[in-house]
C-alpha cells in the first residue's frame, strides 16, 4: 500500500485493487473508496466519528505515519489525526488479492484529565447512489421467530424511515430481531421469487468485528445512501495516557447476486479473518454427551468413545454435567474418579480429539468462587441452569476464568472447548468493577470475552474453540476471528437445522454452521445435517439398534465424502426453508455447493411436510458451455446434461414427505 504525503489535508492510499483517499474536512475524516474491480464506490464515508460527553470530536490535523507489510501479504497504513487533548490513530489494511479494506482505530487521551466517550461509530459508508437494498440475516432467538436465520432484503429509500438493525451478543430470551454482524448492499430490483434467477448488480459487503451490542443504521437522500455502524450504550471513561480501541470493520466489493456477496466474503474471511483450519479434514464429525443428561460418568462415556470409534467420529465432547457445578470447573470425582484424562486418553488412542463444554461466563451462587468473591457476580438470577453470571469487564474476574480454563486444558488434556452461556456480553452497572458503570457493553466485549478467548488461543494454539452462545446469538466477525466454528441453531430439530445452515452460510463460511443433531437417526434426519461445518451427534449412541447404527455410519461416510467440497465451494442458495411449521417444516428446500472452477457441484434437496410430490429444481453457478455427469444418489440414476439445461430447465425430482436427495454433478473432461 502506497502512502502519499498529505497536500491540503489529503492522504492517498492504494494498491493494485483498491484506492482510498482520506481527507480532513470540517473537522471530520472523510474517505473515498474506489477500485478497478466491479462494485459500489464509497464517495464521502466517515472514520473516527467519536463523541466526548455527547459532543462530537472535531479533528484539527492529519498526518501519514507508517506502512507495515504482514506475512500474509497484506499491508497496514497508519494515519494520525489530532484534536486538543486527543490523538487518534486510524489504521487501514489492504490485501494483495482481494478488493477489500479493513478499518480500525485507537484513541489516546493526551490531556491531564479523564474524558468520557459516549458515542462511537465503527464505520460510516456513503454510497453515491440511491435507492439500495441492504441484505442481512437474523441470528437465532428462542422467542422472536421460529424461522431461524431468516434473510431480509431491507429497503434504504430516500424519504423513507431509516433502517435500524441490532447486531452482536444477545441473550436467547431476547424477543426482538437481531442480526448477524454482516451486511451486503446492492441496487434494486428486489428478488421476490426464489424460482427466478436472482438479480445481478454492483455491490458492497461489510463484516463488523465487535462482539458487543451494536446497531446498523441506513438512510438515503435522493443522491446518496448512508450506512453507519454504531456501538450501543457507550459510557467509557478514558483516563490520561489511556487508549480506546475502535473495533474493526472490513468492506469489500463484488458484482453479482446475494450468493456472490456471500462467496467473496467467505473467500476473504478464510484467507484473512478466520483461524486456520485445525487440519485438512476439517470440519469434523463429532459426538456430544448432551442426550445422556448430567448423569454422565466415566464407565458410560468410555463405552460411548468406543462406539464413536466404530462410527468414524473424530471429536468427543463432554457437555454439561462433567464438572462439580457451573463455576467450579473441576471434574466431579464421583462421576469421574480419575478426572477426564482417562477419557481423553481413550479418545486419542483412536485418533480423536477430546473436549469439554464450559458455560464460561456463568456461575452457580453456591460455587466456591461465588462465595469468595460475591461482588464478581452481576446477578444470581437463574440465567443458565440455575446459575447467575460473571462480569468479564471486571479485570480480576476475567483473569480468574483464564486461569481456570488454562488449568483445565493442561491438567485434563483438553484440545476442544465449547464456550456456552447466556449472552457473553453481560449487562452490568456495578460501580465496584474495573469498568465504568454503564460501559459494560464495550468493556465486557472488547476487554472481556475477546481477551479471554484471545489469550487462551494464544496460549494453546492446538485447542479448537467453538462459539456456542445460545444457538447463534453472537454471530459477529469478531467471533469469527476468535473461534474456529460456531453453533447456528439451538433448536436442533431437523428442519430448523437446515434453516440455520441455509441462512448462516450467507454471512459466514460453511464451517461456521455447526449442526447439533438431536433427532433420532434416519436417512432424512442425518442427511439434513450433512451440509456445512462440524456434524455433531448428540444422541445416546450406545442405545441405538443395528439399523440406527447403520444409518449413522452411512451418513458419516457421506458427510466425509462431501465436506471438503462444501467447505471450499461457492454456496448457492437455491430454495429457502421458510416455513418451520410444528418443527417439521413445510414444502421443498435446496442448497448447493459449486467448486470455484465450476467443475463439480453437489445439490441437496429436501421435502418436509406437504406441497407437491415432484418438482423441478434448478441448480445455478455451473458452466453453461460444459456437459455434466449427473448422478442422483437415492434414485440410482445417471444422466449426461449440459450446464445450460441444468440451470434453465432443472431436474425434476420426486420425493415423499420427510425425505432428501443428493445430486452430484461432475463436468466431463
Amino acid at each position: 500500500m502506497l502512502m502519499r504525503t498529505p497536500a491540503d489535508n489529503i492522504i492517498d492510499l492504494s494498491n493494485t485493487l483498491v484506492s482510498l483517499r482520506l481527507t480532513l474536512r470540517d473537522g471530520q475524516i472523510s474517505y473515498q473508496l474506489t477500485s478497478t474491480n466491479a462494485g459500489l464506490d464509497i464517495s464521502d464515508g466517515r472514520l473516527g466519528e467519536l463523541s466526548v460527553a455527547g459532543v462530537p470530536i472535531s479533528w484539527t490535523s492529519i498526518h501519514p505515519q507508517t506502512v507495515t507489510r504482514h506475512h500474509d501479504g497484506s499491508s497496514v497504513a497508519e494515519v494520525v489525526v489530532s484534536a486538543p487533548g486527543m490523538v487518534y490513530n486510524q489504521y487501514v489494511q489492504s490485501y494483495p488479492d482481494r478488493p477489500f479494506v479493513r478499518f480500525w482505530g485507537v484513541l489516546y487521551n493526551t490531556s491531564n484529565a479523564p474524558i468520557t466517550l459516549t458515542a462511537c461509530a465503527i464505520a460510516h459508508l456513503v454510497i453515491p447512489q440511491a435507492p439500495l437494498y441492504l441484505f442481512h440475516v437474523d441470528q437465532f432467538s428462542w422467542p422472536h421467530r421460529s424461522d431461524f436465520f431468516s434473510q431480509h432484503q431491507s429497503q434504504i429509500w430516500p424519504g423513507r424511515t431509516p433502517l435500524e438493525i441490532r447486531m452482536g451478543s444477545y441473550p436467547s430470551h431476547y424477543d426482538a430481531a437481531t442480526s448477524c454482524a454482516w451486511f451486503a448492499l446492492k441496487p434494486p430490483p428486489f428478488d421476490y421469487d426464489p424460482e427466478m434467477p436472482p438479480s445481478q448488480g454492483p455491490g458492497l459487503v461489510a463484516g463488523i468485528e465487535f462482539n458487543g451490542k451494536s446497531r446498523v443504521f441506513g438512510w438515503a437522500t435522493p443522491d446518496a445512501t448512508h450506512v453507519q455502524s454504531r456501538i450501543d450504550s457507550l459510557n467509557h471513561v478514558l483516563k490520561p495516557d489511556a487508549r480506546f480501541e475502535v473495533p474493526a470493520i472490513f468492506i469489500g466489493r463484488y458484482h453479482g447476486d446475494w450468493d456472490e456477496s456471500a462467496f467473496v466474503t467467505h473467500r476473504f474471511a478464510e484467507s484473512y479473518v478466520h483461524p486456520p483450519r485445525p487440519d485438512d479434514r476439517y470440519p469434523w464429525v463429532q459426538y456430544n454427551s448432551w442426550k445422556y443428561g448430567q448423569e454422565i460418568n466415566e464407565a458410560q462415556q468410555l463405552e460411548v468413545i468406543d462406539r464413536c470409534h466404530e462410527l468414524g467420529i473424530e471429536v468427543v465432547v463432554m457437555d454439561l454435567g462433567w464438572a462439580n457445578m457451573i463455576g467450579d470447573w473441576h471434574p466431579n470425582k464421583t462421576k469421574f474418579p480419575r478426572g477426564l484424562k482417562s477419557l481423553a486418553e481413550r479418545a486419542r488412542s483412536y485418533g480423536m480429539r477430546f473436549g469439554v463444554h464450559i458455560a464460561i461466563a456463568q456461575c452457580a451462587p453456591e460455587a466456591p468462587i461465588a462465595k469468595q468473591h460475591p461482588e464478581w457476580l452481576v446477578s444470581t438470577y437463574d440465567d443458565y441452569f440455575a446459575a447467575g453470571f460473571f462480569c468479564f469487564g471486571n479485570d480480576p474476574c476475567r483473569n480468574w476464568i483464564i486461569e481456570q480454563v488454562s488449568r483445565l486444558i493442561e491438567q485434563e488434556g483438553i484440545d476442544y472447548i465449547i464456550q456456552d452461556g447466556e449472552d457473553m456480553v453481560k449487562y452490568c452497572t456495578r460501580a465496584d468493577h474495573t469498568h465504568a458503570p454503564g460501559d459494560s457493553n464495550y468493556a465486557n466485549s472488547q476487554y472481556g470475552i475477546d481477551v479471554v478467548i484471545g489469550t487462551l488461543r494464544e496460549k494453546y494454539p492446538h485447542v479448537v474453540f467453538e462459539n456456542c452462545e445460545d444457538g447463534g446469538m453472537m454471530m459477529t466477525y469478531k467471533m469469527a476471528r476468535l473461534y474456529h466454528t460456531s453453533i447456528t441453531v439451538d433448536n436442533i430439530a431437523t428442519y430448523a437445522t437446515r434453516q440455520g445452515t441455509y441462512g448462516a452460510s450467507y454471512p459466514f463460511s460453511p464451517r461456521y454452521s455447526v449442526r447439533y443433531m438431536e433427532d433420532d437417526p434416519t436417512p432424512y434426519t442425518l442427511r439434513s445435517s450433512i451440509f456445512g461445518g462440524p456434524l455433531i451427534l448428540m444422541q445416546r449412541i450406545t442405545d441405538w439398534d443395528n439399523q440406527q447404527f447403520t444409518y449413522a455410519k452411512a451418513a458419516i461416510d457421506e458427510y466425509k465424502s462431501y465436506r471438503t467440497l462444501i467447505r471450499d465451494a461457492k454456496v448457492i442458495h437455491v430454495l429457502p426453508p421458510r416455513y418451520n411449521v410444528q418443527r417439521k417444516g413445510w414444502g421443498w428446500d435446496a442448497i448447493q455447493a459449486v467448486t470455484p472452477d465450476q467443475s463439480e457441484s453437489v445439490l441437496m434437496v429436501f421435502r418436509a411436510m406437504g406441497d407437491v410430490d415432484a418438482r423441478a429444481i434448478k441448480p445455478r453457478g455451473l458452466d453453461a458451455t460444459a456437459t455434466y455427469v449427473v448422478r442422483i444418489k437415492d434414485a440410482g440414476s445417471k444422466h449426461i446434461i449440459s450446464g445450460a439445461q441444468l440451470m434453465d430447465v432443472g431436474l425434476t425430482l420426486a420425493l415423499p414427505e420427510l425425505s432428501g436427495e443428493i445430486v452430484h454433478m461432475l463436468r466431463q473432461k
